[in-house]
């Protein structure tokens, strides 16, 4: 048995080894979790979990770099990531024109004076966020890791519709090639119809929340759906050790 098909797909032996011979060659999942389960910490456990030099991508939509690589530090975690970082390139195309029209229009610069700057109106991004996924998704030929934290960024700034095929494209070349793919969403800020399509294209649902007992917090992991087999679903109580998530018991 190989260390990919061994206990290494979260790492967290407990979750693992329910997993463990019950997901087919490829698989794709989603992740959700509440402010503060851990759902940012679980997606970067996942992407250092399998064996070393295999290719493993990154995207953010929310961290700076530097951040991430900070955290892979303080767990101990290998850092061979490719990161790409979508929050700052989206910032650079398109919030900070935003901000200089607004520092314009504050200064009192008239209309035709903010036109000759090309500022009025702000253009999509120049970057196609969602075609680079797919040409990078393209080139990979052998098992891989694939995390997207999150999706909601894309859902937000993107046709729904395009969205939904770049998922369904995900999983497809991880199915080809042997690859995981581990994509974080909040399901509550969409719409029925666009969370039960995503949901129903995984093969895993997890979720991550915390629950207040007395003056403390308990972590837990559930599991909702494991693609043919129900019986593999529940909840597992975790806490946040020196090495990440891991489980209580």
């Amino acid at each position: 048995m190989s260390a990919e098909e061994g206990p290494a797909l979260f790492g967290i032996p407990e979750l693992d080894s329910l997993l463990l011979g019950q997901l087919p060659k490829g698989w794709l999942a989603l992740l959700s979790g509440t402010p503060g389960s851990g759902l940012e910490l679980l997606a970067k456990q996942f992407s250092q979990a399998g064996p070393p030099g295999r290719p493993a991508l990154f995207y953010t939509t929310s961290e700076r770099t530097e951040d991430i690589r900070r955290a892979l530090k303080d767990f101990g975690w290998r850092d061979d990531l490719q990161i790409e970082n979508f929050s700052d390139e989206y910032y650079d195309q398109v919030l900070s024109k935003e901000m200089e029209v607004s520092r314009f229009r504050e200064r009192g610069i008239s209309p035709q004076e903010l036109a000759q700057f090309r500022l009025e109106s702000i253009e999509p991004p120049p970057v196609d966020f969602i075609t680079r996924v797919l040409v990078q998704l393209s080139t990979l030929e052998e098992p891989f890791r694939l995390i997207i934290d999150s999706l909601d960024f894309f859902l937000e700034q993107m046709e729904t519709p395009s969205v939904i095929s770049l998922v369904r494209q995900v999983r497809a070349r991880a199915q080809r090639v042997g690859g995981y793919a581990l994509l974080t969403y909040h399901p509550d800020i969409h719409d029925a119809k666009t969370t039960g399509t995503l949901e129903d294209i995984a093969d895993l649902l997890l979720d991550v929340r915390v629950k207040e007992v007395g003056s403390r917090n308990e972590h837990y992991l559930d599991l909702r759906k494991v693609r043919n087999h129900p019986e593999r679903t529940g909840s597992v109580r975790m806490v946040i050790s020196e090495h990440g998530l891991t489980s209580s018991s």
